[in-house]
């Protein structure tokens, strides 16, 4: 699979406050005005993690192409403040990592004579490349993203 654009943005708000937005293309021809850029809100930057530092991010509505490409910064309408490019890549997700992989499966919960199943979120993997950075590897299980050290980089993907 080839590469997919991705991008970080800082988000200040109206009230000043700010966090940081992860865009993920789906397709390698990412059109600028389609709304189907995979989008979570971080409250810290990813480049800044640490290996096997998790952060909590917020999947939030996909967004149109335009903002994983832009390069200058853009006033939001509706007093919802100003979006700035912090860092533009690419992101591979890696398929084959079996030490790592936790894919949904169901977990089985007794309680009261009944079982409930409980589905635990599809894990993907990611390479991700920005300008001026080292690569980071991190995987994304629901609304957990998780830095991995690098060793999937020293088996040959990258």
């Amino acid at each position: 699979m080839n590469p997919l654009q991705t991008a970080i943005l800082r988000h200040t708000t109206a009230d000043g406050q700010h966090h940081f937005d992860w865009l993920l293309a789906q397709t390698e021809i990412v059109l600028a005005d389609a709304r189907e850029i995979l989008c979570w809100r971080c409250p810290r930057l990813l480049t800044a993690m640490i290996v096997n530092e998790r952060m909590i991010v917020q999947a939030i509505g996909k967004h149109r192409g335009v903002y994983v490409m832009m390069d200058v910064a853009h006033e939001l309408d509706g007093d919802r403040g100003t979006v700035e490019t912090v860092a533009r890549g690419w992101a591979q997700e890696l398929h084959d990592l079996p030490a790592l992989e936790h894919s949904a499966t169901a977990q089985p919960t007794t309680s009261r004579n009944m079982t409930i199943l409980h589905e635990t979120p599809r894990c993907r993997h990611f390479i991700l490349r920005f300008a001026n950075t080292a690569p980071l590897c991190v995987t994304l299980q629901g609304d957990q993203l998780t830095r991995l050290d690098d060793t999937a980089l020293r088996h040959g993907r990258d």
